[in-house]
């Protein structure tokens, strides 16, 4: 392996690296921690292919370590994390799996659909010539970012320990009350609190993943305006609806009171893309 082939390589290592310390974490009760290293590792994984591009350097090697890195982090690692939740949700979490009813552990077990489907999923693309311009299916990786928003939002925004969910309506009004949380935060407790709801993203997730629906590929090859035009367009609609979002809290920047960072953004801009690649397949169909 040559020098130069070395720099794109290593920051695939990190990736790996990391999605191995998210699963520990989400062991040893520190699913936010997961969540970050998920953030981390989605960095790395731009960066092994800028700087491959940038050093003109490719390889079987570097593609095989980048699928391995991605079936662990963004495979394996939200696997474990929805594996986690549905056992929150069902009371289950500190109860040793084997000595849960045998019903709560195929429940638990639907979240590890994510990482089947998406070491599949990884498969399919290391011998798919036709995903150069577009996915065919969700990536990995931002399927794995949308997972991975749920701790955040939970501890970050709602400052909630979401560890032990609460089923009794008079203390649920208590912490809405305590945190002051609106209508939308009360869903969003009440939503990420639900094994449903991580049982059905499970499903999705794991459809969308092998989906024979083109998405848009953000890996840019150069900046031309014309050829990337919808990569651009995406990005100024994001834009456009990050100005939008926050012009109510312009009076609030005068007194210095900046408002706190809404998480609940990333699963939205994931629904997005997905969106607005499927109306691009659909746009071009008609064509």
């Amino acid at each position: 392996m040559n020098v130069r082939a070395a720099v794109p390589n290593s920051f695939t290592i990190g990736n790996l690296l990391c999605g191995c310390l998210g699963i520990i974490a989400c062991f040893e009760g520190a699913m936010l921690l997961a969540s970050v290293f998920v953030v981390i590792a989605g960095a790395l994984d731009f960066f092994d292919g800028f700087a491959a591009r940038l050093l003109h350097v490719s390889g079987e090697l570097g593609k095989q370590l980048d699928s391995l890195a991605d079936a662990v982090t963004f495979g394996v690692l939200p696997g474990i994390m929805l594996f986690q939740w549905i056992s929150i949700g069902l009371g289950d979490y500190y109860t040793p799996f084997f000595e849960r009813p045998f019903s709560n552990q195929l429940l638990a077990c639907c979240g590890l659909l994510v990482t089947l489907f998406s070491v599949l999923r990884l498969a399919i693309f290391n011998i798919d010539t036709k995903q150069t311009d577009n996915f065919i299916g969700v990536p990995t990786p931002a399927n794995a970012f949308f997972i991975a928003s749920f701790p955040l939002i939970m501890q970050w925004q709602l400052n909630v320990n979401f560890y032990n969910p609460v089923d009794d309506l008079e203390t649920l009004s208590l912490i809405i009350r305590m945190h002051l949380l609106g209508p939308y935060e009360f869903w969003l407790l009440t939503t990420l609190w639900n094994p449903v709801f991580h049982i059905t993203v499970s499903f999705i997730s794991a459809f969308l993943l092998v989906a024979p629906i083109p998405l848009l590929n953000f890996k840019f090859k150069n900046f031309n305006l014309i050829q990337n035009k919808e990569r651009f367009g995406f990005i100024l609609m994001l834009l456009l609806i990050s100005i939008f979002v926050f012009i109510p809290y312009l009076p609030a920047l005068r007194q210095f009171n900046f408002p706190f960072l809404d998480y609940s953004v990333v699963p939205i801009i994931i629904l997005l893309y997905i969106l607005y690649s499927f109306v691009l397949f659909i746009f071009k169909r008609f064509k």
